[in-house]
């Protein structure tokens, strides 16, 4: 479908004028300013929002700048003829709705870098504020022993672990190309000492995998999928056609996989320890009904918190 949608991409951009890039150009550079010419136009034609943004971003990465030190009005800036070419075959593929994080792919997650792929599930803005909240409540314990259930690239374990020297995180995560890239993040940010990633899809019954299923932890974290499957049909085409839908499924009320996790929670949880769920705005209540009904004394749901949308998105519950 990306070579479809590329291809189409292609046939279009052949519609738009030719741009003479100018014989004031010398040794084989061009102004940015110059091969910026009409692309704005077709990012809006193509659908995407914030266009400065989107060019300001690809323009650092092909120049191999950091996006904050590239100016506004990117004067003064050039690109030579092979930066040239990939400007333009990364603005075709954002026309094309590929994300950014792909496109470049590598990404900013709190104060790291991750490496991005394809096959991995992007970090949203919102799950930042997820884990500076985890961050927040455990700064000041002495150890923590951490597990995270469908780490993905490993944002979250990576970004705690960046900032809480006290943490060691333990991940699963059921697709072997994730497992490989949270891997590999870690040790790009020297943090392999204490990561460590297992391939392993959670199943009823088969919540860890067999070198783990006797082990304790003090916190779980999760970002389970808990989009429904019905909601699918909504979502934007950089998700549809480029993410992995796998990690967004969440079956027909979004709590699929959180109902699993919870079952996790009970066989692997310290008693007093913490398991902590990002989840959908109207998951919270569900869960509090969920742990009254039928996890009475084994877990307590402790709070429900909002994101900065006043979305209440994030769930506390304690192993009793």
């Amino acid at each position: 479908m990306l070579r479809q949608l590329t291809r189409s991409l292609r046939l279009t951009s052949r519609a738009f004028t030719h741009f003479n890039y100018g014989t004031d150009s010398t040794a084989g550079q061009i102004p940015v300013t110059q091969a910026l010419v009409g692309w704005a136009e077709k990012l809006k034609a193509a659908g995407i929002e914030d266009t400065k943004f989107n060019l300001k971003c690809i323009i650092s990465h092909v120049l191999n700048k950091k996006f904050n030190t590239v100016p506004d009005s990117f004067e003064k800036l050039q690109f030579n003829s092979s930066q040239l070419a990939d400007f333009e075959r990364f603005l075709e593929a954002r026309c094309a709705r590929m994300p950014l994080q792909h496109i470049i792919g590598e990404w900013d997650f709190m104060d790291i870098t991750l490496k991005t792929a394809p096959t991995v599930f992007i970090p949203r803005p919102e799950t930042e504020e997820f884990v500076r909240l985890v961050i927040e409540n455990y700064k000041n314990e002495k150890h923590v022993n951490l597990l995270e259930v469908g780490c993905g690239s490993g944002a979250m374990s990576l970004a705690m672990l960046h900032s809480l020297p006290q943490v060691v995180s333990t991940a699963i995560e059921r697709s072997k190309a994730a497992t490989v890239l949270a891997a590999e993040n870690a040790k790009l940010l020297n943090l392999q000492d204490r990561f460590t990633v297992h391939n392993h899809t959670m199943e009823e019954d088969k919540y860890m995998p067999e070198e783990l299923k006797d082990k304790k932890y003090d916190l779980i974290i999760s970002n389970p999928p808990y989009v429904k499957t019905e909601e699918f049909q909504y979502l934007h085409p950089e998700v549809v056609v480029y993410e992995n839908l796998n990690a967004l499924d969440g079956g027909s009320d979004g709590l699929r996989v959180a109902r699993l996790v919870f079952e996790l929670a009970c066989r692997h949880l310290h008693p007093g320890g913490k398991l902590w769920l990002e989840l959908g705005n109207e998951h919270p209540p569900m869960v509090k009904t969920i742990m009254n009904l039928k996890y009475e004394g084994r877990l307590k749901f402790i709070a429900s918190y909002n994101d900065q949308y006043k979305r209440e998105r994030f769930v506390q519950i304690e192993k009793v």
